[in-house]
């Protein structure tokens, strides 16, 4: 009986001494956030037009929800035009983060839909950017993406230049 008490009790004290790691684990709360920012297309498709560099005023808004303190899932959405069509990108970004002492830096893989027109076409692409905090809850951010979106036999290329605020609860 006493053995069990001593084995129960190391045990009791390994989960409290466990706790302040988990928590630190999954200290990040799940956010919601707006950019905005600007979007630079570049070459075209046949059902696509593009502008070829000009810019676009681009916003949006994006769900960060972590899943361990240095890998979060962001699905966001994303409004910009390309000449005169608009089109919205709905993405779904896998971030590795790169916790530094002021900021978090990341990188992400980033695939998803875009709706231009009357076409939705699959894209793909790459992000990094990097994030802090303004107060308790509520973080900066800046971003820079690049996609490349597939229609029919061609690509086009979209790079995404954004800056936004997340609200963490």
């Amino acid at each position: 009986m006493k053995r069990a008490i001593i084995v129960f009790t190391l045990a009791a004290c390994a989960v409290f001494l466990a706790l302040p790691v988990a928590a630190q684990v999954s200290g990040n709360s799940v956010g919601l956030g707006v950019s905005v920012g600007a979007a630079f297309p570049q070459g075209s498709t046949p059902g696509i037009p593009s502008t070829d560099w000009q810019p676009s005023f681009n916003w949006g808004f994006y769900v960060n929800i972590p899943l361990i303190y240095t890998f979060h899932i962001t699905p966001s959405s994303e409004l910009y035009s390309l000449g005169i069509v608009n089109a919205t990108d709905f993405d779904l970004a896998f971030k590795f983060i790169v916790p530094l002492s002021v900021f978090d830096l990341y990188a992400a893989v980033v695939p998803g839909l875009t709706a231009v027109g009357q076409a939705l076409a699959p894209h793909v692409g790459i992000a990094a950017g990097g994030s802090f905090s303004l107060v308790s809850n509520l973080d900066a951010f800046i971003q820079a993406k690049y996609i490349w979106l597939f229609e029919g036999a061609g690509s086009l290329g979209v790079l995404h230049l954004n800056a936004g605020i997340l609200f963490t609860f």
